[in-house]
C-alpha cells in the first residue's frame, strides 16, 4: 500500500478517477449544485483524512494537472479564433456587457472588503474570481493574493453561477440567448459556459466569447483594480 501512495501516479489517477465518477453522477442527476469540480474535491479532501494521506503525497501526482495550466490558458485562443466572425459582429454587445461585469465585479469586491474589513492579501485573493481558474491562479499569485483559496473562490463561483442562471433569467424575464450566453460567461467562467452550452447553441457560443474576453480583461485591468480598491479603502 504504501508504495502505491508514494507512487507520483497515485495523485493523477486519484483525481481522474474521483472526477470520472462525479462527472458520471452530475449527468445521472441533472443537478447544478453536484457539480464534478465541487464533489471531486470534497470527495478527495475526504479520503486523504479518512486515510491519513500527507497532501504532499497527493500533490505528488497533482503537478502533472497543474503543469497544464499554462498550456490550457493559451488554448483558450482556440474558442476565440473560431468564432471570431460572431465577435467582430456583436462586438459592442459583448463588449458592454463585459465592461458591465467588470466594474460590478470590482463594486462587489469593494463592497466585500469594506464591510468585512479585508486585507490587501484577501482584496487580491477575491479579484479573479470570476474568470477560469487557469487564468485566476495567475492573477492572484501576480497580485500577491492566497492561489490556493482564489481556486477555491473561483469554483464556488461558477457553481453558483450555473446553478441559479436558469432562476435569474426566468425572474428577470431575460430570454435573449446572446444576453443569457454573455452573463453565463462573464460572471461564472468555465462552469457557466458548460451550463450555456446545454441551454442551446447560441448560449454557448457567447459564453465562451465572455469567458476568453472577460479573462484577458481581468488580466489587463487587475492591477488598475487592486490599485483603486486599496487607495479608497486604506
Amino acid at each position: 500500500m504504501e508504495k502505491v501512495l508514494i507512487n507520483p501516479l497515485f495523485g493523477l489517477v486519484l483525481t481522474a478517477l474521483v472526477y470520472t465518477l462525479t462527472s458520471m453522477l452530475q449527468r445521472k442527476t441533472q443537478s447544478d449544485l453536484l457539480n464534478p469540480l465541487l464533489m471531486a474535491s470534497i470527495t478527495i479532501i475526504a479520503i486523504l483524512i479518512i486515510f491519513n494521506i500527507p497532501y504532499e503525497t497527493f500533490n505528488a501526482g497533482g503537478k502533472f494537472i497543474t503543469a497544464l495550466i499554462g498550456p490550457a490558458t493559451v488554448a483558450l485562443a482556440i474558442p476565440l479564433y473560431q468564432n471570431i466572425a460572431i465577435l467582430k459582429k456583436h462586438w459592442k454587445v459583448v463588449l458592454l456587457s463585459i465592461l458591465a461585469g467588470v466594474i460590478a465585479h470590482a463594486l462587489i469586491i469593494g463592497i466585500l472588503a469594506f464591510v468585512l474589513s479585508l486585507d490587501s492579501t484577501m482584496i487580491a485573493t477575491l479579484i479573479p474570481k470570476s474568470v477560469t481558474t487557469a487564468i485566476a491562479a495567475d492573477v492572484a499569485e501576480s497580485l500577491g493574493g492566497i492561489t490556493t483559496l482564489t481556486v477555491s473562490i473561483v469554483i464556488i463561483t461558477g457553481i453558483f453561477g450555473a446553478a441559479f442562471a436558469p432562476i435569474v433569467n426566468k425572474l428577470c424575464k431575460i430570454k435573449d440567448p446572446i444576453a443569457q450566453g454573455l452573463a453565463l460567461g462573464t460572471a461564472a467562467h468555465a462552469v457557466g459556459t458548460s451550463k450555456a452550452v446545454e441551454m442551446g447553441e447560441t448560449q454557448g457560443i457567447m459564453s465562451t466569447l465572455a469567458l476568453v474576453v472577460t479573462g484577458i480583461a481581468t488580466v489587463l485591468l487587475s492591477p488598475i483594480t487592486q490599485i483603486i480598491i486599496e487607495k479608497i479603502l486604506f
